[in-house]
């Protein structure tokens, strides 16, 4: 007892001591806060005021709007049509430009993998399909559905892809739909 003093036993005393209006909540207790104490408390509310205005954030974005519906609200009209029809076979193929560079000398960091391929190319076998009229394709950047009479192929990408580049290609002799798509750059 010879390092205690009366001022550190009062300190002792106020730091344990309750408000008048006893409460089970944490907050409502009296607490002595030393500076790191006080430090550590202003940090937690900057952060948690900080997540409520990313929260207000999206909220104000979808009170602004002026769309009646979001967009994952709308049901896929495609749905029905997707139950009754059958999924086509298809072969889904990476492709990477290799020059001379990346085999000898292997600059560029290219390995065999997914990873460093530039293009996917999607086969997809359509039996019974006369003539690219018959076909109804629609690509977006994460996702392709691919309609016939036969067939509805609803697939996702594993890599999101660029519009503006994609092309499709009908093989008549094979019955083949060849879609390349060109990945985009992250």
């Amino acid at each position: 007892m010879d390092h205690f003093q009366a001022s550190d036993i009062r300190g002792l005393a106020k730091l344990f001591s309750v408000k008048e209006d006893d409460s089970d909540d944490e907050l409502d207790y009296e607490i002595t806060k030393t500076p790191y104490s006080q430090q550590k408390i202003k940090n937690t509310e900057s952060t948690n005021e900080q997540n409520k205005v990313q929260e207000n954030s999206f909220y104000t974005k979808l009170e602004k709007s002026k769309d009646i519906w979001c967009y994952d609200e709308v049901l896929d009209e495609d749905y029905d049509e997707a139950q009754n029809k059958d999924k086509p076979p298809y072969e889904m193929i990476y492709q990477q430009n290799v020059t001379p560079d990346d085999i000898y000398l292997q600059l560029n960091g290219k390995g065999p993998g997914s990873i460093s391929c530039e293009c996917l190319l999607i086969k997809i076998k359509l039996d019974d399909t006369s003539s690219s009229d018959e076909i109804n394709l629609k690509i977006s950047e994460d996702s392709l559905i691919c309609k016939t009479k036969k067939y509805y192929l609803d697939l996702c990408f594993p890599k999101h892809v660029d519009l503006e580049k994609c092309t499709a290609k009908w093989n008549q002799l094979n019955k083949v739909l060849e879609v390349k798509l060109f990945i985009q750059c992250m």
